[in-house]
């Protein structure tokens, strides 16, 4: 999510962007087509029907009703009555399930492209949201209803808007009204995020030490920032539960948030494991970000905040994979993608701009085009196995 939206005119950049889009809103399409929908997506959806019917729920110590909700948004003025809504029913109607989540990985790409554009350049934003547009891993979970993809982009807008909105506190006008429009979107960004998976609360912490250090002379201000748009967060999920603060209150009570696993953060299989989920769900992010993390190691021209900030906060959601096993677990590491994704582009960005430019702008495009062919080579095997 970004504060600011596309302008009308349509620029080089831009149509570039929407062309790499158009080929991920396809791919998923393609996805939703072919796969039918799951067990787990049906879940989503009979307790999404449960809750708009009135009926009591049982509470999820992992999120709010934000995903159940969301699934049934296409479905709700067509939904037959009783035990009609049956798994056959449900596949038959599988698109206008999964489109919420759909638009939502769409808007997770632009909101990429927009923010490794405006930090590093057009160059990054190209390899940023072509590896996105061609991630197996992202390609499916916004194909699928589910919460990976909302936490996603929630965490990325938490992060983003705070930083971007900081920014603005260099101007000395009246602090909450002027910025009124940002607040907003940061609530709406917490709001996702911590409603996909309560553990994203965490998230609030490196984009609160964001907005501290840029602005550290006017730290009160940003404090009545983050706060006014945690109680736009607030009002929102608790108007997923029909404003009854009671039930929201009782669910946040028992909520998982920090379910801790000693034993996990030792596991000495942990690397295999981050490298194994990367290599079948974005090959390419993990070939740039081993690159991009030795040269940051290396280059002292790439150690900026702007690169820092995403790589802060992919190595913290890495983390949380493994420390937090019965709060995410490895659903973090797909919230890790895009930061990982971001913090890549940036330090390419500098090695395209170095003495000799030709060897990273060869691999960096080399690996977009690699994963063009794995993920449509992965499509047309999920086409094999459909027919």
């Amino acid at each position: 999510m970004s504060s600011r939206p596309w302008s009308a005119q349509i620029t080089a950049p831009r149509l570039i962007a929407l062309v790499l889009l158009a080929f991920f809103a396809a791919q998923c399409a393609y996805f939703i087509s072919h796969v039918p929908l799951t067990q787990v997506e049906a879940n989503y959806v009979y307790q999404g029907v449960a809750q708009l019917r009135g009926l009591n729920v049982s509470a999820d110590h992992l999120r709010s009703p934000l995903v159940p909700l969301a699934s049934v948004i296409g479905i709700a003025p067509v939904l037959p009555a009783g035990d009609a809504l049956d798994q056959f029913w449900l596949d038959a109607h599988r698109w206008n399930i999964r489109l919420p989540f759909l638009f939502a990985g769409f808007l997770l790409g632009a909101s990429l492209w927009y923010v490794a554009r405006r930090l590093y350049g057009s160059h990054a934003g190209y390899l940023a949201l072509g590896v996105y547009a061609f991630s197996p891993g992202l390609i499916a979970r916004s194909s699928l209803a589910g919460p990976e993809i909302f936490g996603a982009w929630g965490a990325f807008g938490m992060i983003f808007t705070a930083i971007a909105t900081a920014h603005t506190l260099y101007a000395p006008r009246e602090v909450v009204l002027w910025n009124w429009k940002r607040i907003a979107i940061l609530g709406i960004s917490i709001a996702l995020a911590v409603g996909s998976q309560w553990s994203l609360a965490l998230v609030l912490i490196p984009a609160l030490a964001y907005m501290l250090w840029a602005v550290p002379h006017r730290r009160l201000a940003a404090l009545s920032i983050m706060a006014a748009a945690c109680a736009v967060a607030l009002l929102l999920l608790s108007a997923l539960y029909g404003l009854e603060f009671g039930r929201f209150a009782q669910d946040l009570a028992t909520s998982r948030v920090l379910g801790i696993s000693v034993e996990s953060t030792v596991h000495a299989q942990m690397l295999r494991a981050i490298g194994s989920f990367f290599v079948n769900g974005s090959p390419a992010t993990l070939l740039c970000f081993v690159i991009a993390i030795t040269t940051f190691a290396a280059w002292r021209r790439t150690r900026f905040f702007g690169n820092a900030a995403p790589l802060i906060v992919a190595v913290m959601l890495l983390v949380f994979g493994f420390v937090l096993p019965h709060s995410g677990g490895a659903m973090f590491f797909f919230y890790a993608l895009p930061f990982l994704l971001l913090f890549s582009s940036g330090v390419f960005a500098d090695l395209f701009e170095s003495q000799s430019p030709s060897v990273p702008i060869g691999v960096a495009y080399g690996g977009v085009v690699a994963q063009v062919v794995y993920s449509v080579a992965g499509l047309m095997r999920v086409f094999s196995r459909g027919m």
